[in-house]
């Protein structure tokens, strides 16, 4: 059975950003792509356009925090994939967490024109991301 092209670009886009190669990364997606990033950390929000994804992803490099992505499948049609992911995110201060994800890739012209993500447990995530000042619960975290 062949991959089919919209997941063969999702796991292009995870390779790339596994090698840091961001503009490889950014070029699979469309100029106006919108990039849902849930929770209440300061990374999170909508990102209008390849060059706002971009720059989110330099200020998550220039804070210390890693993405470590690790696909599990990616389920794809001629209108979206779908990603299962195990999620790895350290912190400046050494700190991990472990959860898994849901990605969804909606394509247009065969480049991602918007992109959402669903995380396991976003509150640990958002007090990982913003420190302990950002929530009153101190959340399990691995290295901390």
């Amino acid at each position: 059975m062949t991959e089919h092209p919209h997941e063969t670009v999702v796991r292009d886009a995870f390779r790339a950003y596994a090698d840091g190669d961001l503009d490889a990364f950014t070029a699979l997606f469309t100029e106006d792509v919108v990039w849902h990033v849930p929770g209440t950390n300061r990374f999170s929000g909508r990102f209008d356009g390849a060059a706002a994804v971009r720059e989110r992803m330099d200020r998550l490099g220039a804070a210390g925090v890693r993405f470590d992505l690790e696909p599990h499948d990616v389920l794809a049609n001629d209108e979206h994939a779908v990603a299962l992911v195990s999620l790895h995110v350290t912190n400046a201060a050494g700190q991990r967490y472990d959860q898994q994800q849901v990605q969804v890739w909606h394509f247009r012209d065969g480049r991602c024109a918007e992109y959402w993500a669903m995380n396991q447990d976003q509150a640990v995530l958002d007090v990982l991301l913003d420190g302990p000042q950002g929530g009153s619960a101190t959340p399990t975290i691995i290295g901390g």
